[in-house]
């Protein structure tokens, strides 16, 4: 299993995009994903599931490219509770192996505005 890459990530609530990750091995070559699903996950310091690509998060696939593209939907990402919360991603191949790719803190930041 490869090391994911540790990426902090900064969330502005309301906003539907999240990130995107492209994949490359280890010769800088792009890692084709033809065949592999991806699952995202953001958890609180609990481990509560926040929201993942079981349903608030849509993961986006270009497979000759290695990229993943991460959007959430506008009402899951308004519910997300401001502060600093952790998150995944994960490449699964067809036969079943688990490639993580990235990992970090997520830190869901408030309106302004609003306060």
């Amino acid at each position: 299993m490869s090391q994911p890459l540790l990426y902090d990530l900064s969330y502005y609530r309301g906003r539907t995009d999240l990130a995107s990750v492209q994949w490359f091995d280890s010769s800088n070559a792009a890692v084709d994903l033809t065949g592999y699903s991806v699952g995202a996950f953001i958890r609180n310091a609990a481990g509560t599931l926040l929201a993942s690509t079981a349903s608030e998060i849509t993961a986006t696939v270009t497979a000759a490219s290695g990229l993943i593209t991460l959007t959430i939907s506008d009402v899951a990402g308004q519910a997300l509770p401001a502060g600093v919360h952790r998150w995944d991603v994960w490449a699964v191949s067809s036969g079943g192996i688990d490639y993580p790719l990235v990992t970090g803190s997520f830190t869901v930041l408030p309106e302004v505005r609003y306060a």
